[in-house]
């Protein structure tokens, strides 16, 4: 699993022309449900990752539910979450190459290459990049009652499609910011403050008008355009990709569900 961190470039080819002075109501984005994963969660989940790195896949499957729920995403915001449930499966390379097909991985599969051996690469790389990657662990609304590799920050889908829509933009193309940003006129640091953006909202980036180095222009809800000098640190996205636990009757902590955002 490679955390989706998109740069401006990415994402500059699907943009739409954004018409500048427009009026939207930034949609809200709240707070994500972090929880402080149990000892014994670790535990099994150490396991798990133990299994991973020695590449152990029959080993690894004990910790497997014998049906996973299956989340996936792409990068346009409004567009709503979809889910599937595999299995059981016959053997652990089944199950690894099944969830394989449920990553961000790269889907350019190189001529000539043994493809079983392709799918349990990208899922053993999903399964220690989302055991390792440092996020908080939380909740998915989608997989109640579970503890995740990741916390999802739920917000309006329809609200960030109505604000897109006014915009003429991609629903890709909003941020949230994870610190209070004061917007400019212009794109250096003496400009004329216009606006203060602060966390909790989803603004709408401007692809359009050309920037500086370390400065990004973004669309203002009142209208028009202001500047940010801000890296990727500080801005949001509420994209995820990870693993769920439940405890099972046995009292084992095993996978329940994998979600992915792909392109």
């Amino acid at each position: 699993m490679r955390y989706l961190v998109l740069s401006v470039g990415l994402l500059l080819a699907s943009m739409g022309q954004a018409t500048a002075g427009v009026v939207y109501v930034a949609p809200a984005v709240a707070p994500a449900d972090t929880v402080t994963a149990p000892d014994d969660l670790r535990e099994d989940a150490t396991a798990l990752l133990t299994a991973v790195r020695e590449k152990d896949v029959d080993g690894l499957a004990k910790w497997f539910a014998p049906n996973v729920l299956t989340i996936s995403a792409g990068l346009e915001l409004a567009r709503p979450r979809s889910k599937d449930t595999i299995g059981p499966f016959k053997t652990a390379a089944s199950l690894v190459a099944q969830l394989a097909q449920n990553t961000d991985g790269d889907w350019d599969v190189p001529p000539d290459v043994d493809v079983a051996a392709f799918l349990t690469r990208m899922e053993l790389d999903f399964i220690e990049q989302s055991l390792t990657d440092g996020r908080p662990w939380g909740r998915d609304p989608m997989v109640k009652g579970a503890i995740c590799t990741y916390a999802f920050e739920t917000y309006d889908q329809k609200a960030v499609g109505r604000a897109a829509t006014a915009l003429g933009i991609e629903s890709s193309g909003f941020r949230s910011v994870l610190t209070e940003q004061v917007l400019r006129d212009a794109p250096k640091t003496t400009g004329k403050a216009l606006a203060t953006f602060t966390p909790g909202q989803l603004y709408a980036l401007d692809y359009q008008t050309d920037t500086p180095r370390d400065w990004l222009a973004f669309h203002l809800p009142e209208g028009g355009v202001g500047f940010a000098k801000v890296g990727g640190d500080d801005l949001g996205v509420p994209y995820v990709s990870g693993l769920c636990f439940k405890q099972s009757k046995t009292g084992a902590w095993v996978v329940v569900a994998q979600a992915a955002t792909g392109l």
